[in-house]
């Protein structure tokens, strides 16, 4: 599949999407996130119908709306339509320390996504 690169701006984070690695990096407070993650989510989709043999993720949102939150749990639950995929995934979680807010919202989605999913403290 085609490598993707978003850069960041004040509103949307980093995107890079590559065979085998997706990162996600900076702030996501967008206005109209359906805009920006579809064409994301649409690429994942993608990529899981092709059966990839491992797949890491990294996610490292300082902050995220309640919009955007949306749009990453789908993108997540996306992997969990097919247990072959599911068993592929390493999710890395980053969070910085003294964010509760973030820490929460790692530990919310590792218990649903139920997988390889590790909530990775940073210094502030």
């Amino acid at each position: 599949m085609q490598e993707i690169k978003i850069n960041k701006t004040k509103y949307s984070p980093e995107v890079y999407l590559k065979d085998g690695k997706l990162y996600f990096e900076g702030r996501s407070v967008l206005n109209d996130p359906h805009l920006f993650y579809q064409p994301v989510y649409s690429w994942i989709k993608q990529y899981i119908d092709s059966r990839p043999s491992s797949i890491q993720i990294d996610m490292k949102f300082e902050y995220i709306n309640t919009s955007s939150v949306k749009w990453v749990f789908e993108m997540l639950k996306a992997f969990l339509k097919y247990p072959e995929v599911k068993k592929q995934l390493d999710i890395n979680w980053y969070y910085e320390e003294g964010d509760d807010d973030m820490q929460e919202l790692g530990e919310i989605l590792r218990s649903i996504m139920n997988s390889s999913f590790h909530l990775i403290k940073t210094g502030e």
